[in-house]
């Protein structure tokens, strides 16, 4: 039985950056050729931050970093910038997910809508800072409600389809990269 928690813990990993990079790919798909007027969820952050908070040993702050990486220099970000915020916030909540482990649904999605609302201003205030593009507020702050929105579905879909549930035991969230 030893052996198969680190054998699952490396398969979730690959699920997870997995599923990063098909979001990332679906992200890169020609879908539209107009600029679209409104801003869909952020699938990476939110996954995620649901991860992180659920099941902390299977997004580790490496594999977290990689992900974002890819994601900045294929998305034309600015390189390592929302990488960076993203790593904090999720290691942020990998420290708060054993407080949280006895809290409602409701209160985890409180502290993780004030994550992604941290997120996205933080990103808009170090953009501005260092006069970089940033985009409209109100794309911003439409984002940051989707990515609200469609955090329940995110972890219903975790929970059911990848088995990402809150760990139960006092040290079952905080495993060692």
């Amino acid at each position: 039985m030893a052996e198969t928690a680190p054998s699952r813990k490396w398969v979730m990993r690959g699920v997870f950056a997995m599923l990063s990079l098909a979001l990332l790919f679906a992200q890169l798909l020609p879908l539209e050729t107009s600029p679209r007027r409104w801003a869909g969820p952020d699938f990476m952050v939110v996954l995620t931050l649901v991860w992180a908070l659920r099941k902390p040993e299977y997004v580790p702050s490496w594999l977290v970093a990689i992900v974002f990486l890819l994601a900045d220099f294929l998305l034309l970000r600015p390189p390592g910038l929302a990488a960076a915020i993203v790593l904090l916030v999720s290691e942020v909540q990998r420290n708060r997910s054993f407080r949280l482990r006895e809290a409602t649904f409701a209160y985890e999605w409180l502290t993780a809508s004030g994550f992604m609302l941290v997120i996205a201003v933080s990103y808009r205030v170090i953009a501005s800072l260092m006069l970089l593009p940033v985009p409209p507020l109100g794309l911003m702050l439409m984002q940051v409600i989707m990515n609200i929105a469609i955090y329940p579905v995110i972890v219903v879909l975790s929970h059911f389809l990848f088995g990402v549930r809150r760990s139960t035991a006092p040290d079952g969230g905080l495993g060692a990269n």
